[in-house]
């Protein structure tokens, strides 16, 4: 059963990707004029959607992990649901990882081919986006399955904090 909710998952993820190449070849027709613009706004809105999703339920994987293993150590009763759900991020952390990447790396693609008149919300949407190309390049070093220092680990829990902050910075900025 898991691992059928694993390949529906791994399947989303190619929706995601798809779909963000699909916004960024059609918003750059758009921009030359050979589509109409306002067609692309509801689908970088789904796409900004599962970028919020699934990045917040990536790094709620910390949050968790520091839960249980606190409830564990002070062998407090009845948390096994607590345990389930960590474990739930844990196997799909990559595969969250991923589509927020994608899905992020879109939104933002978009963004810059239709610089708004407002800049107001693309300079913290920039520094986001950097933060996740960074935490990304770690992260895929991570998921090589390498001998990977400890440093490495730390430092993309650390950018994966900064890019939650980030982007509530950058979400808070555009309200």
């Amino acid at each position: 059963m898991a691992k059928n909710h694993l390949r529906y998952l791994k399947g989303f993820r190619w929706v995601v990707v798809i779909l963000s190449v699909v916004l960024v070849l059609g918003g750059t027709l758009s921009l030359v004029g050979l589509l109409p613009a306002s067609i692309w706004r509801g689908l970088d809105l789904f796409l900004t959607k599962m970028t919020e999703i699934f990045g917040f339920a990536a790094v709620f994987l910390i949050l968790f992990r520091m839960i249980w293993m606190l409830m564990k150590k002070s062998k407090v009763p009845n948390v096994g649901w607590l345990f389930s759900i960590w474990q739930f991020l844990k196997k799909r952390h990559v595969l969250f990882g991923w589509i927020v990447a994608a899905a992020g790396t879109a939104h933002s693609l978009y963004f810059l081919i239709f610089i708004p008149n407002d800049m107001d919300g693309v300079y913290s949407g920039l520094i986001a986006f950097a933060v996740m190309i960074a935490m990304v390049i770690f992260g895929y070093k991570l998921n090589l399955k390498e001998r990977t220092h400890r440093s490495v680990r730390v430092l993309h829990t650390f950018l994966g904090i900064a890019f939650i902050i980030g982007l509530l910075y950058h979400m808070a900025d555009l309200h």
